[in-house]
């Protein structure tokens, strides 16, 4: 039983401890599709802070990143949650719904101009298979960072257009859910795994509202982005919050 414990408690430990930016609030900026994409489209600025990345999702839109340019990668690092071509080697089946950007030390590379800030090229694919392109301007910034991630979202509804009924969570289901994963919290905070000022506390209590406002479990991690890995041993310490680890 001991032995089973230790290997828990090394599981979320994997979960939780990713590089946070001190102190930092965690923010959702969210853009219009309609502002980033077509002929009413402009151009965005998407700022990063040295140890504070952030992230461009696609996931409320269902598009599927199919490739990504960057003019200037010397101060600028390009990840994503899937593969790519013209970033990934080895790319046969490309497709991903969020790209992560990373502020590096300024890279010496020969021919390439100096310049403040760069641009960088999205092309998205929609679920019909119609092909978009984004365009931001990307520019590295000092002080205190102000958002961890750009949303695009869909544009507002025809005002005659009624939205389809949204599909609510079962109220006891969810207040229980919610419980567990708050004591499971508590749990992480208490043996050290989780601050309670880090960007993943702030994704984690996002994740939480959602529920309350209806979503599903998996909805609501997938709009906070937060795994179903740490959701799960949340609410497994949750569930027995005296668990020592």
């Amino acid at each position: 039983m001991k032995k089973l414990l230790i290997c828990t408690a090394s599981a979320i430990a994997v979960a939780l401890c990713q590089p946070l930016a001190a102190g930092a609030t965690p923010v959702v900026r969210p853009i219009k599709q309609s502002l980033l994409s077509g002929t009413s489209a402009r151009l965005q600025t998407i700022n990063v802070w040295n140890g504070h990345g952030v992230s461009i999702s696609f996931y409320a839109v269902g598009e599927t990143i199919q490739r990504v340019w960057i003019d200037d990668p010397s101060q600028i690092l390009i990840d994503t949650d899937g593969c790519l071509k013209g970033i990934d080697r080895d790319c046969e089946q490309a497709g991903a719904g969020l790209i992560q950007l990373r502020r590096i030390k300024k890279l010496s590379i020969r021919g390439l101009p100096q310049a403040a800030a760069t641009h960088l090229t999205i092309v998205t694919q929609t679920t019909s298979k119609e092909r978009k392109s984004y365009h931001f301007r990307v520019a590295p910034s000092n002080g205190k960072p102000q958002y961890s991630q750009i949303a695009i979202i869909n544009d507002e509804p025809p005002p005659l257009a009624t939205p389809p009924p949204r599909r609510l969570q079962p109220i006891t289901q969810t207040i229980n859910t919610t419980r567990q994963i708050r004591f499971g919290v508590a749990v992480a905070i208490r043996n050290k795994l989780l601050t309670p000022s880090s960007e993943l506390h702030g994704r984690i209590e996002q994740l939480i509202t959602y529920l309350l406002q209806g979503d599903e479990l998996s909805t609501a991690a997938s709009k906070a982005v937060v795994s179903m890995e740490l959701v799960n041993k949340l609410i497994q310490f949750g569930q027995s919050p005296s668990l020592n680890i």
